[in-house]
């Protein structure tokens, strides 16, 4: 049987990357756990949330997520560091250069057990989404609200989202952020940010043959032709109701 966390007080940031996402869900009053796998990228989050780390805030897992514990190559892109990722050639798309390290890895199980389910997930790991979305839906425990970077297995993210028992879905165009707004909040998203997520998000929300309908005019069709131009890029929501 599915069960899904109460609604409390933590996001968890999977890829907190500059830390864009994770400075946006603590100033909505969120405690967030963020994973960054990237050594420079958690050194200069650690300096930026420095206040927040030290106020038990925000915890940051210096660390990559897959499918076993352990440690695990990954990958980073040296010309944009958006693009690093365990997958190699997921790392060094357009011949840019890479740097291997080895990191330490995480489970999602793992990282639910040391932290908590949080309220909200937000996947965005590069080329490992796949893995996370298939670890959460065995999960006897969920997030109510879940996230995830839109690529060409887009079907496959849906459907796995519904295999675990998510019933709503929302499609976020990621190059319209900039002009969003929280409701809540005089906030301002910068260039990259994930944006606004849950009851913030003002959707539309579907079901998922509605969703899959929007999606298949909208990104890709089922054949996997891109509709959409390559100056937008999407997030696929979920919630469970």
């Amino acid at each position: 049987m599915t069960v899904f966390a109460p609604a409390d007080r933590t996001v968890m940031d999977l890829g907190m990357n500059n830390g864009d996402d994770t400075a946006y869900y603590l100033a909505k009053g969120f405690e967030v756990v963020a994973l960054e796998a990237n050594p420079a990228l958690a050194a200069a989050g650690r300096t930026r949330f420095a206040e927040e780390i030290a106020a038990g805030r925000l915890r940051l897992e210096e660390a990559a997520i897959w499918s076993s514990a352990g440690t695990v190559t990954f990958h980073v892109n040296e010309a944009n560091d958006h693009w690093s990722s365990i997958e190699p050639s997921w790392a060094g798309r357009e011949d840019t250069p890479t740097r291997a390290v080895e990191m330490p890895a995480l489970t999602l199980e793992m990282l639910f057990a040391r932290h908590g389910v949080p309220h909200y997930l937000k996947i965005d790991v590069e080329g490992v989404d796949a893995i996370v979305l298939d670890q959460l839906r065995d999960l006897p425990s969920k997030p109510a609200f879940v996230s995830v970077e839109d690529c060409r297995f887009g079907f496959h993210y849906i459907a796995t989202l519904a295999e675990a028992g998510y019933v709503s879905f929302a499609l976020v165009d990621q190059s319209q952020v900039p002009a969003m707004r929280d409701p809540d909040l005089a906030y301002v998203f910068p260039k990259g940010a994930s944006g606004p997520w849950g009851d913030a998000l003002l959707g539309p929300w579907l079901d998922r043959a509605a969703f899959e309908a929007l999606y298949e005019t909208t990104v890709r069709d089922r054949k996997g032709n891109r509709i959409a131009p390559r100056t937008h890029w999407f997030d696929v929501h979920a919630r469970r109701a």
